[in-house]
């Protein structure tokens, strides 16, 4: 994968902010606010329409300085109705750094505070599709660094569109005719637009797509501008979507581990009644209790399905681990190539243009041991634990409870135990790891054993704070403790010394020799069965037509992959927009692994 992202060089004064790619100001000078309220909120009459439709997807052509967004995030908050979400879609290919978001909005005092949050929550500058949620809010805004031309790889239906990617001349991908056909597909029935532009050329594309136009005076001393809307017949599946919360709840999740609780997660921040199953008494009570976890994203050389899914679930998972404060204090983790082609293959990333943010080569205190390695400062260890209750947050947790079968009856499933008792649900979510083996139709799932173990820290280990990954993991010590491992088998599903020995003898001579290994007399260690797939991707997907799911295969990576993927199921199951490449959502859904 290629970050093909440069810096945009920009100019700023008093009153406006020009792009020197486009040699255009990105909004009035004499009134940015006012123009951005009038040509985008009001024309599309978002002040009455976001008061009656409860799941608004409002998709915009160039993100820019982020003012449309700002405006419409503030008019939300102070329209929207109880239990309803905002999905704020975006495309930009020329993002703007923080710094220079930070100067443009010294020009608009009064909006300093959404600023200020704004500032704080975008993502790398990094290829790709990045998602931030505003939970106070109820606003999702997804971000799309790439080409306008890269929404044919997303699914989604927008109720209105922002059409601001700078003037036809300035700026022609940005109205193709291509493009504008793809946007009218991706417009709901009585869905709307609006552009500050009235070019004819426009004007004729827009007719030519399918929808209604119209032109209505400018702002200020702009003659016309253009407004439209997709006039369509209202079809049966239309007007029942709204329905879908309705027809799933209350979610019966079984599996109290990183994707079970994660799945509670993305339901709960919809205010979806759910609750969580397993037959341990704790949560982690599997593959997801080791004393703590690595976050830590897999980079590919290209743009496969595996190597977009795995940075996505990365950034997703690890910004939440530092929103839920369950990530210690740390300076990331240092990868160390074991084999030939590794080495290649890192001098081959170096050169792919990622921020220094994301990663860079290491040349620090224990650049000794490789020919080259990788720092990722941001990626670093969470605590297990802390991580599952706080996804698990005011969900009911049925602990103990082992289920024997699940009956289908009058619309609703009734789960019953081994001992007999039962709780009903409208859906079920399984979410129980490699015990899905024996549920599900299809043989995906292939059950893997791994061991790490525990060296008691001593004062020398106790003051470094990196990470390090050789093929295996070394952790920072945390409370007292360095995690490492871990061993991998199909056939052994035993806990015992001989693990421990071979996670002991793997560690780098370096790490031996720094942290006294050697001194260490006794430790202890934890056995767990992960399941894992051929092809190394997980997947979610539902199976027949009975409001059953299925989620996982995430082998040792759960606590990158399953938040991330338990959000994808989850707006499957309520019919949301899907915002990830359709040939990486493909390779994920159950129906189409073999």
């Amino acid at each position: 994968m290629q970050n093909k992202l440069k810096k945009t060089k920009i100019l700023v004064n008093k009153k406006s902010v020009k792009s020197i790619v486009y040699d255009e100001c990105y909004f009035n000078s004499e009134d940015g606010v006012g123009e951005s309220k009038y040509v985008f909120l009001e024309a599309n009459n978002l002040k009455e329409r976001f008061k009656f439709i409860e799941n608004f997807v409002l998709a915009e052509l160039g993100f820019g300085t982020g003012l449309n967004f700002l405006l419409t995030s503030k008019l939300w908050s102070e329209t929207k109705t109880n239990n309803s979400l905002l999905h704020y879609i975006s495309l930009e290919k020329n993002p703007l750094t923080k710094k220079q978001m930070s100067e443009i909005y010294n020009i608009f005092p009064s909006l300093k505070g959404h600023s200020t949050i704004l500032i704080k929550n975008l993502p790398k500058r990094t290829s790709g599709i990045h998602e931030i949620f505003f939970k106070n809010e109820k606003i999702l805004l997804t971000l799309v660094y790439n080409d306008f031309s890269y929404i044919n790889n997303l699914n989604f239906m927008a109720d209105t569109w922002f059409l601001d990617g700078f003037s036809p001349k300035k700026n022609r991908t940005a109205w193709t005719q291509e493009l504008i056909k793809t946007i009218f597909k991706k417009t709901k029935n009585n869905g709307t637009f609006s552009t500050f532009t009235s070019s004819s050329s426009v004007q004729k594309k827009l007719n030519t797509a399918g929808f209604e136009i119209s032109k209505q005076k400018g702002f200020l001393s702009k003659r016309e501008m253009i407004v439209g809307s997709k006039k369509r017949k209202l079809n049966k599946s239309f007007l029942i979507m709204n329905d879908y919360k309705k027809n799933v709840e209350p979610v019966a999740i079984i599996g109290a581990g990183v994707t079970g609780c994660s799945i509670a997660y993305s339901l709960k921040k919809r205010n979806i009644d759910c609750f969580i199953v397993d037959k341990s008494q704790d949560l982690g009570g599997g593959a997801s209790g080791n004393l703590i976890a690595f976050q830590l994203p897999k980079l590919t050389l290209d743009e496969s399905p595996y190597g977009i899914f795995s940075l996505r679930s990365y950034f997703y998972s690890r910004n939440l681990a530092k929103h839920f404060n369950v990530s210690p204090p740390s300076k990331g983790v240092i990868v160390f190539p074991g084999r030939d082609r590794e080495i290649i293959k890192f001098y081959k990333l170096l050169k792919m243009g990622w921020e220094k943010k994301l990663l860079y080569e290491y040349s620090g205190e224990f650049s000794n041991y490789s020919e080259v390695s990788h720092h990722f400062p941001d990626a670093g260890i969470v605590d297990t634990k802390k991580f599952l209750k706080h996804l698990s947050s005011n969900v009911k947790f049925y602990n103990g409870f082992k289920i024997l079968r699940v009956e289908e009856g009058k619309g609703q499933k009734k789960l019953i135990s081994e001992c007999g008792k039962s709780i009903k649900a409208k859906s079920v979510v399984w979410a129980n790891g490699f015990e899905m083996k024996d549920i599900l139709k299809k043989e995906i799932i292939i059950p893997v054993s791994g061991q790490v173990t525990y060296l008691k820290a001593n004062e020398i280990s106790n003051s470094i704070d990196l990470n390090f990954s050789y093929g295996k993991f070394f952790s920072q010590s945390y409370r007292g403790l360095h995690q490492t491992g871990s061993t991998f088998s199909r056939t052994n599903f035993e806990n015992s010394k001989q693990n421990d020995l071979e996670n002991i003898e793997q560690l780098p001579t370096f790490i031996k020799e720094k942290f006294n290994i050697s001194l260490i007399k006794s430790f202890y260690s934890r056995l767990s069965v992960r399941a894992s797939t051929k092809d190394r991707l997980p997947f979610f997907g539902k199976i027949d037509d009975n409001n059953e799911y299925f989620i996982g295969g995430m082998g040792s990576w759960g606590f990158v992959q399953a938040p991330f993927l338990s959000e994808i199921l989850v707006r499957k199951i309520l019919n949301e927009p899907m915002l990830i490449e359709n040939f990486v959502l493909k390779n994920l859904d159950i129906i189409n692994k073999k």
